[in-house]
């Protein structure tokens, strides 16, 4: 997936990188418990996947206050990758009971 954010477009991939970054930003194991949690995890992943990357965290909130529509897109792009892996759990766990 590809946002624009100030004529600058960012690739933005639920990735083991972007849950290392999450985690060192909050200090804490990977949980999406609070509003914040959810848009340090999006903030996330267009740090891990943008290496050049110079966007600030108040940047980035001021923009998703400014463009509720990249709010939206991120949301459902999470929600997309969540539903396909518990797709894939649910696969594994059929395949484990039928050994």
């Amino acid at each position: 997936m590809e946002i624009t954010i100030k004529e600058q477009t960012y690739k933005v991939k639920y990735s083991i990188r972007s849950l290392f970054i999450f985690e060192q930003i909050k200090g804490k194991t990977f949980t999406l418990e609070s509003l914040l949690d959810q848009y340090i995890f999006f903030y996330s992943m267009i740090l891990a996947n943008n290496p050049e990357c110079t966007l600030t965290f108040d940047q980035f909130i001021d923009e998703c206050d400014e463009d509720f529509t990249l709010v939206t897109s991120l949301q459902k792009y999470i929600t997309e990758v969540f539903a396909k892996q518990a797709q894939l759990n649910k696969a594994d766990e059929g395949d484990s009971k039928k050994k």
